[in-house]
């Protein structure tokens, strides 16, 4: 689909509508790019990318910026995702994209008002304002999620914590390898090493270079959160297993008196005076009692059972 960029996308149908001073836009399937641009020297190393998007990336060539950029899914961030190839050349502009998602996203871009920027490199940076518009709100939401975990983990509701946090922090390690990208893409188109862009254009990428890296902090100390979680986790673990040992140690020493009683007068030697006695059975019986309340009212003065 062709567009001319004046202010905001217009459709058009040939290109020779384009007066030599407007702005063509493309948004052509990777199919249609191929057929199109075959070629020239942008068509073959933006092929090489687009046959397999795996992250995000800029070339700044002599007359022409292209690369690819790889957006995880929101919804799903370890199976969906979003890649398109863009080529920014002074008065055209392509996106390279299968999904209609630039389509989308373009016509609910605001019309363009500034008057110190050049019109492609404006447009350029609304699409990828729009891309990580609300993406503080989006980190907002899951740092709240990893609150709630913690939350559960000081009322030992430890049953799924492994499987959550497993998906929790591959979900983050993709968002922390998405933004990292994202800036050092932005910091390489502003430094303009191949004229496409003014003064002012460089500025506000470098302020969007800037936000990408604070939403890249963000992720970092999110992943700091989950390890300080799984830290928490291993805590709470050896409480559990502290207080299981101090249970089992307290049953073994109440026990440990009736079986040396026991062991003792089940020696069965002749002359013991307590075998042939008819109160032996019931003395010994109320001395292994005895020696139970003895160490259970010593164990709760030490509050071995709390």
């Amino acid at each position: 689909m062709k567009y001319k960029l004046n202010r905001r996308l217009i459709p058009i149908e040939d290109e020779s509508e384009i007066a030599e001073k407007e702005i063509l836009v493309e948004i052509l399937t990777l199919g249609e790019f191929d057929e199109k641009y075959k070629g020239t020297y942008h068509h073959e190393l933006l092929m090489d990318s687009m046959e397999h998007v795996q992250y995000s990336k800029v070339e700044i060539l002599r007359s022409c910026t292209i690369g690819t950029i790889l957006v995880p899914d929101k919804q799903d961030l370890l199976e969906k995702e979003f890649g398109f190839g863009f080529y920014l050349h002074k008065k055209h502009i392509i996106f390279i994209d299968d999904t209609d998602r630039i389509k989308r996203i373009s016509a609910r871009l605001p019309e363009i008002k500034a008057t110190d920027t050049t019109l492609e490199a404006r447009f350029f940076i609304e699409l990828l304002e729009f891309i990580i518009n609300d993406d503080v709100l989006y980190l907002q939401r899951y740092e709240d999620k990893l609150i709630s975990v913690e939350e559960e983990l000081m009322e030992q509701d430890i049953d799924d914590f492994h499987t959550d946090m497993l998906r929790y922090r591959r979900e983050i390690m993709v968002l922390n390898g998405y933004y990292q990208q994202l800036t050092e893409m932005l910091q390489m188109m502003s430094e303009n090493k191949n004229g496409l862009f003014n003064v002012e254009d460089c500025r506000i990428l470098r302020v969007i270079a800037n936000r990408a890296d604070r939403l890249y902090d963000n992720t970092k100390m999110l992943r700091e959160y989950t390890k300080q979680l799984r830290e928490m986790y291993q805590s709470q673990i050896d409480i559990i297993q502290n207080k299981t040992m101090r249970i089992l140690t307290v049953v073994s020493t109440i026990f440990m008196p009736l079986t040396f009683i026991a062991g003792w007068y089940g020696m069965n030697f002749q002359f013991m005076p307590e075998l042939r006695s008819p109160w032996g059975y019931l003395g010994v019986s109320i001395l292994s009692l005895l020696v139970v309340v003895g160490e259970i009212i010593f164990f709760k003065w030490k509050k071995w059972f709390d």
